[in-house]
C-alpha cells in the first residue's frame, strides 16, 4: 500500500474499497490535502 492510500484511509477520509471502486487519483489527492490541512488546523 502506498503512503498516500495509507494516509487518506488512516485518516477516516475514505475506505479502501473506496478509493478502488468509486474515487481516482485525482479525488484521492483532494482527499489527501483535506488530511493535511485538518491536520495542519490541529483538527
Amino acid at each position: 500500500m502506498s503512503r498516500p492510500i495509507a494516509y487518506v484511509v488512516g485518516s477516516g477520509l475514505a475506505t479502501l474499497h473506496e478509493l478502488s471502486t468509486i474515487y481516482d487519483t485525482e479525488d484521492m489527492l483532494d482527499l489527501m490535502e483535506i488530511g493535511m490541512v485538518r491536520d495542519y488546523n490541529g483538527g
